[in-house]
């Protein structure tokens, strides 16, 4: 028989208590390798990288030099060149989870108060638990699901350590203007808070990057995935960019080996520019053809969706993943806003197929 301590079996009553509290973030991952699958439910690009991004990976496995350590040589040149900032700079990550993680470790210690608008990107607030935060919450609200602005700005107050921002959000798609980003991030920087602003989709809505204030706001965190325009999401790839000076304390944090040779490889492609014109060039698809063809068939169908800054839309369409799925088609059940599913944007192509399936949808619930 197990010895419990306080209703804690004894073989974890070591652990702490914001560990114990928290639930895991279990992305639905175990169903999606099937076959000739439409997969619009992760956000992921839908067509394989850059040949030369392929070129590259196959490059170093076929080296065969798996059994040393990694070592990233020009790396940060590479992403810094692509990101218009200093080598200094910039730090790579085992995707954006890490760089997340890592600004989280550096800054926030138990019982810190963090602002997170929600709801938004799950990583966001596990890492904000796993430090033992207190979490102030302003909601996404309106029927457009619009950023909380005046409720951010009225959260930061002296005490605060760090204030988030996911820029377009996810799940809802929200955009924040340029101009109300570097309020918060000015208005932090009175009350000696840090701002952390997740660009994950940023070249989706480049206008709004805020990575040229960082020479301006010492406060200022961002952090980048080359998961999605880029395609690599199996390989784990992102980055932070900040300061020098707060990112040499970044390193300190990440482990020295985080980032793979393979994710090293893919991202050390972006120096070609036939890779970043194939990002800049899937993007485009997405957003001015598929993305105003699938808005169209949305409003002339009378589908609830949420204005988007992004390749996803969030809709309200009861029953919808069961009835996709069967059509081999995945889309991402959210429980929050409640009865809503995300979904991706893909080529033409897939926007197509999508449209088809949807059609049918409508068809057998609006009998």
């Amino acid at each position: 028989m197990r010895a419990e301590t306080g209703g804690i079996p004894q073989e974890i009553a070591g652990f702490r208590k914001q560990v114990l509290d928290m639930k895991p973030y279990s992305p639905p991952i175990e169903a999606r390798m099937k076959e000739d699958y439409l997969r619009l439910d992760f956000n992921e690009r839908t067509t394989p990288p850059h040949p030369l991004v392929q070129e590259a990976v196959m490059d170093y496995v076929r080296k065969g030099d798996f059994q040393i350590y990694p070592a990233y040589g020009d790396l940060d040149n590479i992403i810094a060149g692509y990101m218009e900032v200093n080598p200094s700079e910039v730090i790579p990550t085992n995707g954006s989870d890490e760089a997340i993680d890592i600004v989280y470790r550096v800054l926030v210690k138990e019982g810190d108060d963090v602002i997170i608008p929600i709801p938004t990107f799950a990583m966001l607030e596990q890492s904000a638990h796993i430090q033992g935060a207190n979490i102030i919450s302003p909601r996404y609200n309106g029927p457009n699901l619009d950023f909380p602005y005046e409720e951010v700005m009225q959260a930061i107050k002296p005490g605060i350590k760090l204030v988030i921002i996911c820029n377009p959000n996810n799940p809802t798609g929200t955009t924040i203007p340029k101009e109300q980003s570097e309020a918060v991030i000015r208005k932090a920087a009175e009350v000696g808070a840090d701002v952390m602003i997740d660009e994950a989709y940023h070249e989706f809505a480049p206008e709004l990057t805020v990575v040229g204030l960082i020479k301006k706001y010492p406060n200022l965190f961002v952090t980048r995935s080359f998961s999605k325009t880029m395609g690599i999401a199996a390989l784990r790839a992102g980055c932070v960019v900040s300061q020098s000076v707060k990112i040499a304390e970044l390193r300190k944090v990440r482990s020295p080996y985080s980032v793979n040779m393979t994710a090293v490889a893919a991202m050390r492609a972006l120096i070609e520019p036939k890779v970043v014109e194939d990002i800049r060039s899937y993007v485009s698809e997405v957003m001015t053809v598929s993305k105003p063809m699938l808005e169209t068939f949305y409003r002339e169908n009378g589908v609830e969706f949420f204005p988007s800054g992004a390749g996803f839309h969030l809709l309200e369409a009861p029953g919808l993943y069961d009835y996709l799925e069967e059509k081999k088609i995945l889309v991402r059940k959210r429980p929050d806003p409640v009865g809503t599913v995300r979904v991706s944007i893909g080529t033409e192509e897939d926007t197509r197929k999508y449209i088809e399936a949807f059609q049918g949808y409508l068809k057998a619930t609006r009998k």
